[in-house]
């Protein structure tokens, strides 16, 4: 790839001004035409980025633009992924897609796609200009104010049966209670086959994730206020549906979509992994600022979380977005397996440990209540409390990020 940087020029006017930081990814063979911009004073800051249509998005490129043209190849698979790919990296960018004989329903299918306008190849400075003015103009005035993206914490679990629901559950309802007064927690049961988030924590009301998985342009906030079922004081469900939902139904654009969605309209947002992983799942994990491992300890329970990080490690989730929380905790003075060797096993930070106190754990999630609406104190909830702190104090006592 070749990078032609074009500064210095004089700004006309208000629309021209908007013109700041526009760049154009194109084959060679159309970004080579591009000479006129080196004369013209309209387009200051131009950047051409010459490219073959099935090489990656220059991402280092993209993050400084104001506006994106960027070449389709209708006749490469790579050329309309890498589009795809774009949208999902910078869903608030305005793109303009750079097209030879583009037809209506391709036009049509194109700006469903999210893509902003269309202009012709090879490139001519006044069509481009006039569309860039009249896309960037649209942009800023149906602009939102900036609300930035709350925190979003991703509960998996090592083995089935290891507690993972009742950790996030019981978190979702102890952060509620450290926001109160803020807008709330929201915790999504992506367990879309087996999920019991709404039954342990006697969510009421009738919607469900999948409603808004299906919702595609009808998604904002009435919907989802229709959607939550109210838990736990200052806690939003989002509960997996009535019926087993295909995992392989979920589009991962459309779920990163939703949880966006959420991030923006909550203080933070709790995730309820399934056993099972997708690339939709990894892509929610990826997505997450902090990913909470919950083991229990087992040799059984450590392998798994040990193959689980190994995959997270794969496709580039850091090991510091990762801690491990350990799970029913007999406190006795022997153990065969203690926390300490639970970090030095996985390489990972252990945020907490939580205290085994059975029945009292399954005996309210048979009721549909949290541990401590059953019994006011007990090992479980001060463990819990103190998780639940720590993620606080770093991460929901500053405005959501």
């Amino acid at each position: 790839m070749k990078t032609v940087d074009h500064h210095g020029f004089s700004r006309v006017d208000a629309a021209v001004r908007m013109c700041e930081n526009v760049l154009i990814i194109a084959s060679p063979h159309f970004a080579d035409t591009i000479d006129w911009a080196s004369d013209r004073e309209e387009l200051p800051g131009l950047i051409v980025a010459a490219c073959d249509n099935s090489a990656p998005v220059p991402f280092d490129a993209v993050a400084g633009a104001s506006l994106v043209v960027i070449e389709i190849d209708l006749h490469s698979g790579s050329s309309l992924d890498r589009l795809t790919s774009l949208k999902r990296r910078f869903p608030n960018l305005p793109v303009i897609a750079a097209i030879a004989d583009a037809s209506l329903p391709l036009v049509r299918t194109l700006i469903r796609e999210g893509v902003a306008d269309v202009v012709s190849l090879p490139f001519r400075f006044e069509e481009l200009l006039e569309t860039a003015v009249a896309v960037l103009g649209q942009q800023s005035r149906s602009a939102k104010p900036d609300v930035r993206l709350a925190p979003m914490f991703a509960v998996a679990r090592s083995i089935g049966g290891c507690g993972a629901t009742s950790i996030a559950t019981h978190l979702a309802a102890d952060l509620g209670r450290l926001t109160s007064g803020n807008r709330g927690v929201a915790i999504v049961d992506l367990d879309l086959q087996f999920g019991s988030v709404a039954d342990f924590m006697s969510g009421t009301g009738r919607g469900s994730i999948a409603d808004l998985l299906s919702a595609e342009g009808r998604l904002d906030d009435d919907l989802i206020r229709s959607v939550a079922r109210q838990a736990a004081e200052n806690v939003a469900v989002f509960a997996a549906p009535d019926g087993i939902l295909p995992l392989e139904s979920v589009d991962t654009d459309r779920l990163l979509g939703v949880l966006d969605m959420l991030r923006r309209h909550y203080a933070c947002v709790i995730l309820d992994l399934p056993a099972n992983w997708t690339n939709w799942t990894l892509s929610a994990v990826s997505a997450a600022d902090l990913v909470l491992m919950v083991v229990e300890l087992s040799v059984a329970s450590l392998r798994q979380a040990k193959r689980r990080l190994d995959l997270f490690a794969s496709v580039g989730i850091e090991a510091e977005n990762i801690a491990v929380v350990v799970n029913r905790v007999q406190r006795r003075l022997f153990r065969t397996i203690d926390v300490d060797d639970v970090a030095q096993t996985l390489g990972h930070v252990v945020l907490g440990s939580v205290s085994l106190e059975e029945p009292l754990v399954g005996t309210a999630q048979d009721q549909g209540m949290l541990v401590h609406q059953l019994q006011r104190k007990s090992r479980f909830h001060a463990d819990i409390c103190k998780i639940a702190e720590q993620l606080s104090s770093r991460w929901l006592q500053s405005p959501a990020r």
